[in-house]
C-alpha cells in the first residue's frame, strides 16, 4: 500500500553528493539528506526494516534478479509480519509500507535521485510523510550492486496488530503446494517448545527466520518480557542459533506414567523324594502384567496306600487262616 502520494511540482533538489554507496547506512542518510531537502522529518532505523531490505538484497544478488518478490513467493507484508513488524494500516491490502530496490554494476553514485526512481511511486517511498521508519540493504552480485530500501509506518500502540496471524494465511501467496498453511515454511522454521529445566527455566534456540515476536506467540509470553529476561533492550533483532531464555519458574511436564513390573508373592512347594509335601517360605517373582504363575499340586500316594493296607489285611486273614488249619491238623 503507497500512503499520501507525494506529487513533484518541482525537479527534485540535489541533497549533497554522496560518492560510492557500498553501506546500508549511507544509503539510509541519502534518503533521509532527500526528506531534509523537502523540509521533512528523517525516517527512522528500524531493525526488521533492515533485515528485510538486507535479505532482499541480498536475494537478488544470489538470482541476478531485480525483484520485489521473496523467497517461496512470500509478499512483502507477509516477511514484515513474519519477523514480528507491528505494521499498520489495512492489513489485507498490504499494510503501510513500500519498497524501492535497483541494481548497479558499479557502486551507487548518489547525485540526485538515481533515475530508476524518479517517479511518483518511487519518490513516494522516500518522501511519503506517512511512514515512520526506514531500512536499508546492499549485497554484491556476480554482476554488480543490488540495493533495496524499505519504508513503512509502526502502529500507534508500537503492537501487533491482533489479525496479523490471520492475514499470514490469507495474504495472497500464502498458500504454496506442499507447504504449510503459513506459507513461510522455507523462510521460516516451526517454533518447537523447548521443556523446562529442573530449576524452571525455559530456554529456545532461535531458529531460522522466526521473530521473537513468533516465539512469544508459541510461548505464550510477551516480547517485553523476553527482552527484559534476555537484557535486550528494545532490541528486537535475533540471530539464528542464539540462546533465549523465554520462561521462568516454568512447570516441568509430568513424568510419564511407570512402566515397573508388579511383585507377586507366591508360596512355592517342595516334595521330597518321599513324596510327603511340605510348605517352603513365601517367594518373591517379579512378573509380566499378562503372565499368571501356576503351582503344580503334589502327587499322593492315597490310592495306592488303601491297596497297600487291602493286601496287607487280606495276607492277614490267609495267614490266620493257615494257622488255625495247621493246628487242627498237624498231619
Amino acid at each position: 500500500m503507497y500512503l499520501g502520494l507525494f506529487l513533484l511540482k518541482t525537479s527534485p533538489p540535489k541533497p549533497k553528493l554522496q560518492q560510492g554507496i557500498i553501506s546500508p547506512s549511507q544509503l539510509i542518510d541519502a534518503v533521509n539528506g532527500l526528506r531534509l531537502s523537502y523540509g521533512l522529518q528523517p525516517l527512522i532505523v528500524h531493525p526488521i526494516l533492515i533485515q528485510s531490505s538486507q535479505s532482499q538484497a541480498d536475494y537478488m544478488a544470489a538470482t541476478g534478479q531485480v525483484t520485489h518478490e521473496r523467497p517461496s513467493g512470500l509478499s512483502f507484508t507477509q516477511q514484515l509480519l513474519a519477523l514480528g513488524f507491528p505494521l499498520s494500516g489495512d492489513l489485507s491490502l498490504g499494510g503501510f509500507r513500500a519498497e524501492n530496490i535497483l541494481m548497479s554494476s558499479e557502486p551507487l553514485v548518489w547525485n540526485g535521485v538515481p533515475p530508476g526512481w524518479q517517479d511518483a511511486l518511487h519518490m513516494n517511498t522516500m518522501l511519503s510523510q506517512n511512514f515512520t521508519h526506514i531500512g536499508a540493504g546492499i549485497s554484491q552480485g556476480a554482476d554488480g550492486y543490488y540495493y533495496a530500501v524499505d519504508c513503512a509506518t509502526v502502529t500507534g500502540s508500537g503492537q501487533m496488530q491482533e489479525v496479523a496471524s490471520s492475514i499470514l494465511t490469507s495474504l495472497p501467496g500464502a498458500e504454496i503446494a506442499g507447504e504449510n498453511s503459513l506459507g513461510i515454511s522455507q523462510y521460516m522454521v516451526p517454533v518447537a517448545l523447548s521443556t523446562a529445566r529442573p530449576d524452571g527455566d525455559v530456554f529456545h534456540k532461535v531458529q531460522y527466520g522466526q521473530s521473537l515476536w513468533i516465539i512469544a506467540i508459541e510461548y505464550g509470553t510477551t516480547i517485553k518480557n523476553i527482552q527484559a529476561l534476555n537484557y535486550l533492550g528494545e532490541d528486537l533483532v535475533v540471530y539464528q542459533g542464539q540462546q533465549l531464555l523465554v520462561k521462568k519458574a516454568a512447570t516441568q511436564p509430568a513424568l510419564p506414567p511407570s512402566t515397573a513390573l508388579p511383585m507377586v508373592t507366591v508360596t512355592s512347594i517342595l516334595i521330597p523324594e518321599s513324596g510327603t509335601p511340605s510348605l517352603s517360605m513365601p517367594a518373591q517373582l517379579i512378573v509380566s502384567p499378562t503372565f499368571t504363575p501356576t503351582i503344580k499340586s503334589p502327587v499322593t500316594n492315597a490310592q495306592s496306600s488303601k491297596l497297600l493296607v487291602g493286601i496287607v489285611i487280606f495276607a492277614a486273614f490267609v495267614g490266620a487262616g493257615v494257622a488255625v488249619w495247621l493246628i487242627r491238623d498237624p498231619n
